[in-house]
């Protein structure tokens, strides 16, 4: 439970911390520190249902600072919960360049995603080429904080008093002696 609060004020401040830098960086410059650190909770955390719970509650909390529909960044922030949780499971994600890698691609699939929900219930919006360089920067932008924040994210997490950013050790039963 202390890990879980400890992650949610870590987010929430991260969201004012993201809010304040796009005064001084134009968006598609300034790192989306929500969805990092989603995506490093996804990472890091085995519990399925608390990392759920967490990035529905920061991407609800997203909803209501941008102004944007309701729901819209709580459905993709748990859509990138579970792809990272599922990612950090199967794949090597432990070396930078893997990590930036799949959060550049993940980046993009989020921007995607929020364009396609955005223009199926509202009207008016165009996919247009600055559109799509400013959504590949704001990409790299992220793969470049990547490694960053899921390092941060982690040590906050073992700090926190439950460490399941490390791998748990395999007990081995012995008969007869102990080994």
């Amino acid at each position: 439970m202390r890990t879980f609060i400890t992650l949610l004020l870590v987010g929430l401040c991260a969201l004012m911390l993201e809010g304040a830098l796009a005064t001084i960086f134009p968006p598609p410059w300034c790192p989306d520190l929500a969805f990092l650190v989603v995506v490093s909770v996804g990472l890091c955390r085995r519990g399925l249902i608390p990392g759920l719970l967490f990035a529905y509650l920061l991407g609800s909390s997203i909803d209501v600072l941008s102004g944007s529909l309701m729901g819209l960044h709580a459905l993709l922030s748990i859509f990138v919960f579970m792809a990272a949780a599922f990612a950090g499971s199967q794949l090597n994600l432990k070396s930078t360049f893997s990590l930036m890698g799949f959060v550049g691609s993940l980046s993009v699939v989020y921007g995607l995603s929020l364009y396609l929900l955005s223009s199926f219930f509202s009207e008016g919006i165009d996919l247009g080429l600055v559109w799509i360089i400013e959504t590949f920067v704001h990409a790299a932008i992220n793969a470049l904080a990547a490694p960053f924040v899921v390092d941060g994210i982690s040590r906050l997490v073992a700090w926190s008093g439950t460490d399941d950013s490390q791998e748990r050790a395999l007990y081995i039963e012995s008969v007869g002696k102990p080994l």
